[in-house]
Order: C-alpha cells, then structure tokens, then sequence
C-alpha cells in the first residue's frame, strides 16, 4: 500500500526544510507526497521574510487533492496563522487520516515564522494526531522554559500529551545530562525514553524535524504501528545526517 501524505508548510526554495523536505521524506519512505505549500519563505545568509498563502487557495488545493484520492495521513509544519489553520481544517473536515503536527513557530535562527498562538496548535488535538515539538516547540507550547534534562523532557511531554493527543514524541537533541540522544514518546498510557546516537550535524543539513515528522506521517499512513513508524521516521533522520 502506498500511502498518500498530504503535506501542509512553508516551501523554503533550496529544499534544505520545509516542504520540498517534506516531499523528500515521503519520497524516501515510499509514500505519494501531496504538496501544499502554507507560505511561501525566503531564508538566506542575510534575507529573511515569508508570505503567507491566500487561504481560498489553501482551501481549494486541499479539496483538489482529496478530489484524486484518499487521504492517508496529513503532515502540518508551519501554519502562518489563525486564517490557514481554519482554512485547512475545514478542507480536511470528514477526513479520517492520522495528523502529525510539528509545531514549527521558528526557524533555528530564532526567526519567527508564525502568528499561531500555542493554544491554536494545541487546539489540533485529537485520538489521531501525534505532536512532534522539539525542546523550545515544546517549552513555547506548554508556557513555561525549554526541557534541559530527560526528566523535565518526560514531563513535557507527558503534560501535551494531556491535552488530547494520541502521542506526543519530544525530539530531545542533545540534552546536556544525556550521553547520546534521548527522544521521548508519550501516550495516554505511558511514556518511554528512545535513547540514539548523536550525529553531529553538518553545515546545511536542516530540516531534521521537518523530515522526522513527514516520514512518521508517512508509516502512520501505511498503516503501522505507532512504536514502528517512530522507529522508521528516526532511522530516516540518522542516515540523513550520516549521508553528508
């Protein structure tokens, strides 16, 4: 079964994040990428500004592609504001596909690339939505400061996952009481710590959460299970880091 991934971000034109790095992720993984971009970015050594997409657009890309064909899973990256988040849920109403919401609020320079509020991603909730903050995503959406140890990671993410979702995986980096890496995976029931290697990561390799979330997306869309897409979506980023 091939999976069709409708992939909603801000399309940053070199590919390095966004949504040309999420159609490389589905791509990767086997999956069909539907492409709707949310914004349109240009980030450079010394530009940056972004446009946000009209949503009547919004609207009718996302009801053309369900036109073609079902909708398997939904990955949502940047979402400019109140207007595009309105406009793609809307469009995406009767739909049963699994949502992954990467929380994308900055870019690592700490540009803003949202007018969202925390309570507006928080309100994407759902039996069938998984969250996938990083550390600042994750401190910016509960109001308080960023995890800087497992155990504040733990309660993070066992906080958002209160809020309704079906997990919440927190991508912990390189937490400084960490040897390696340490993600940690929240559901209703329970949450693990998913310890890894640290990779350092080369100059102009960006967009591993971008990447992480449209391959989760893209195996929660085939059909597998939680623990199992998690497993294939983080391999997919360690061997992007490995390539360069």
């Amino acid at each position: 079964m091939i999976p069709r991934v409708l992939l909603l971000a801000g399309h940053e034109p070199t590919g390095r994040a966004g949504l040309l790095a999420d159609v490389s992720a589905v791509l990767a993984r086997g999956g069909q990428p539907v492409a709707v971009p949310m914004a349109q970015t240009a980030q450079g050594t010394r530009t940056f500004t972004w446009v946000a997409a009209a949503p009547r657009m919004l609207s009718a890309q996302v009801a053309a592609a369900r036109e073609l064909g079902p909708l398997h899973a939904v990955k949502w990256g940047m979402v400019p504001g109140p207007a595009q988040l309105s406009a793609a849920r809307v469009a995406l109403e009767g739909s049963d596909a699994w949502w992954v919401v990467d929380p994308v609020v900055r870019t690592s320079r700490g540009q803003p690339l949202s007018r969202l509020s925390a309570r507006g991603y928080l309100a994407l909730a759902g039996p069938r939505v998984v969250l996938t903050p990083n550390l600042d995503e994750a401190g910016w959406l509960l109001r308080r400061p960023a995890p800087r140890s497992v155990e504040e990671a733990v309660e993070s993410a066992a906080a958002l996952a209160r809020y309704g979702f079906a997990a919440v995986l927190v991508k912990g980096g390189h937490l400084p009481d960490v040897e390696g890496l340490a993600d940690v995976l929240a559901t209703p029931e329970r949450v693990r710590v998913l310890r890894g290697e640290w990779l350092e990561r080369a100059p102009g390799r960006r967009g591993t959460g971008c990447r992480l979330a449209s391959a989760l997306a893209t195996e929660l869309g085939r059909g597998r299970t939680l623990e199992a897409s998690v497993r294939a979506a983080r391999g997919l980023v360690v061997r992007y880091l490995r390539a360069a």
